[in-house]
């Protein structure tokens, strides 16, 4: 006769299997706030590394251009076109778009123009750029402690912050480019740039 305790053991199942994910222990428990620091510093280097890749580098200098009669064209526009977003030839029925005339115009000139009220302010536009890059920062820092622990390889994290960092930088300008056509290979560029960055910090920072 087997003792009472032994009753009380569960009867093992012919399939079970150790579970392939041990619970996490109280020390590796992680906050996004434990990332504060590689946060701060991947906000400032996505945003020195944006402003060197229009300011400084040449990649981005061949996706615009001067148009041959810019002064005519601007007196024009700055009479007779009010601020606002337009795109030509255009049109808000489906019948019209389906005529010979829309497709005639459509096929000799088409695109996009946006006439802004007023000159970019620098000072603003800057500020603006670099709270961007502190929030995706943040964002990146908070997926990143949900989905690692405490201690995790360089490798592993830097893998894991490269690939949300991608997602954050270049994912976004689709579909929308495929509709708004505009060149936009050196952004993706600059977005890789910015993600492997992000991830080399958050790898070399991440806590013990």
């Amino acid at each position: 006769m087997g003792s009472a305790s032994s009753y009380n053991q569960p009867f093992p199942h012919p399939y079970a299997r150790p579970c392939p994910f041990p619970p996490l222990s109280k020390g590796s428990t992680m906050s996004v706030f434990d990332l504060w620091l590689p946060i701060l510093l991947a906000g400032l280097a996505t945003h020195v590394i944006s402003t060197l890749a229009w300011t400084v580098l040449p990649h981005h200098k061949p996706e615009w251009g001067k148009l041959s009669n810019e002064d005519d064209v601007y007196e024009m526009l700055s009479k007779k076109v009010p601020v606002g977003q337009y795109v030509f030839p255009y049109t808000d029925s489906a019948e019209e778009m389906k005529s010979e005339a829309f497709r005639q115009k459509a096929g000799k000139c088409s695109g996009m123009l946006i006439i802004w009220p007023n000159q970019a302010n620098m000072g603003k536009a800057i500020g603006l750029t670099l709270l961007a890059f502190m929030v995706i920062a943040f964002v990146i820092g908070y997926v990143a402690s949900l989905g690692l622990e405490r201690g995790e390889t360089f490798m592993n994290v830097f893998r894991f912050v490269t690939t949300v960092g991608l997602l954050a930088y270049i994912s976004a300008k689709f579909p929308m480019v495929f509709w708004f056509r505009r060149k936009i290979l050196m952004d993706v560029l600059d977005g890789v740039a910015f993600a492997l960055a992000t991830g080399l910090i958050f790898a070399a920072l991440w806590p013990k």
